[in-house]
């Protein structure tokens, strides 16, 4: 789950307690690994959001957190890449995240395809309003280092890890896989659109592990590298953010964008809520507020992000970059050091499916300005970000 800090002491206790949620996995307190920012990977949270962004592209996106006094700390790493299909009612990504934590190394590997359909529900001058219903599939293996981790029984309790222990480790320190899937479903509306004050606005919700089979044993519901089987905590997600465009002078505007993220796994709830600030879809700047409660801890780390977006034209493309520095405000603000987080997306004018299935293009993505009320495709009516607007 995208909720932090995952759990961090300091030397042996902090070894020890990670070795203790290897052996015996505690089913009310797992949770999935990402935690980028809604904004630049919706679809990790929501695959209804596969291919929204109106092109097909390549993102790649990669995390550092919770480092403390030169250990190994917390680092994640996704690659996505999606198709917006102007030529039908589907639109698809695929991703691959690559997670590590703490002493242990403790990996996770998951590959993610998504499908979303786009259902117009009101369509007229004024108003479109669109529902977008996804699915996806989440497949993926855990590996741990056993030799890096201290278990209980080595501890002497005045003289630290003198002790061998009694545990035997797994001939590869790898988990069986794991097949989860992931539903969603948003609310897309572009109101008065044929007006200055138009308002933008989506609003979703997602439900994460509900259920996971396969064949045998192999393939199962739960994450465990010693192959025990427990069941993965299913995850519900909601959010709602809109769009309003308070001025606008020939091509250029300025548009505010305030964001509610809500997740909860099991006891952990978590809430990430902000808002940016943009210039002509090309520069956006904004903070956001990470806040969670787990019902058995006395103090929740609690941060902030601040974030930066910059989309330039390179020729005809155009390619996004964004960095965000977060800093702990509660909990574990003395003890690890801040979150950095970096991305780069690159767009591409075409779809590639649409071609292979003889239909061409079917929306126009040429330089000429995209109206940066409606971001609505001339094709299938789909809502899209507008990322075309120069």
């Amino acid at each position: 789950m995208s909720p932090n800090p995952k759990f961090i002491t300091v030397g042996h206790l902090q070894k020890t307690i990670q070795a203790i949620l290897l052996i015996c996995p505690l089913v009310g307190i797992s949770q999935d690994p990402a935690g980028f920012l809604f904004r630049q990977q919706g679809a990790l949270y929501n695959p209804a959001l596969a291919g929204g962004s109106g092109s097909q592209s390549i993102s790649i996106a990669y995390r550092n957190e919770w480092q403390n006094n030169g250990k190994a700390g917390y680092q994640t790493g996704v690659l996505n890449y999606e198709e917006s299909l102007p030529c039908s009612v589907i639109d698809y990504s695929i991703s691959a995240l690559w997670d590590q934590e703490g002493e242990g190394l403790l990996s996770s590997y998951e590959l993610s395809p998504n499908v979303s359909v786009n259902l117009p529900l009101v369509n007229n001058r004024n108003h479109q309003i669109n529902l977008r219903l996804g699915g996806g599939l989440s497949f993926g293996w855990q590996r741990v280092d056993f030799s890096k981790l201290v278990f209980s029984d080595q501890l002497h309790p005045k003289y630290g890890n003198i002790f061998p222990t009694s545990f035997i480790p797994p001939d590869e320190n790898l988990s069986n896989s794991y097949f989860q899937p992931a539903i969603g479903g948003v609310v897309q509306m572009v109101l008065n659109q044929q007006e200055m004050n138009a308002v933008i606005i989506n609003v979703g919700a997602s439900f994460h592990n509900a259920y996971g089979f396969g064949q045998n044993k192999n393939v199962g519901y739960g994450k465990s590298v010693l192959g025990l089987f427990p069941e993965q905590t299913p995850k519900f997600s909601a959010h709602l953010d809109f769009e309003l465009i308070p001025g606008a002078a020939f091509n250029q505007f300025i548009s505010i964008r305030p964001l509610i993220l809500f997740e909860q796994q099991q006891a952990l709830h978590y809430i990430q809520y902000g808002v940016d600030f943009g210039i002509s879809n090309a520069l956006r700047i904004g903070g956001y507020m990470h806040q969670q409660n787990f019902s058995d801890a006395r103090v929740s780390t609690n941060w902030f992000s601040a974030t930066t977006l910059f989309r330039p034209y390179i020729g005809k493309s155009r390619i996004d970059f964004h960095f965000t520095y977060s800093f702990n405000i509660s909990g574990l603000r003395n003890a690890v050091s801040p979150l950095m987080e970096i991305g780069l997306k690159k767009h591409f004018r075409n779809s590639p499916v649409c071609r292979m299935m003889g239909k061409g293009d079917d929306v126009d993505y040429g330089n000429k300005p995209v109206c940066r009320y409606s971001r609505i495709s001339p094709a299938k009516k789909k809502i899209y970000e507008n990322v075309w607007y120069k």
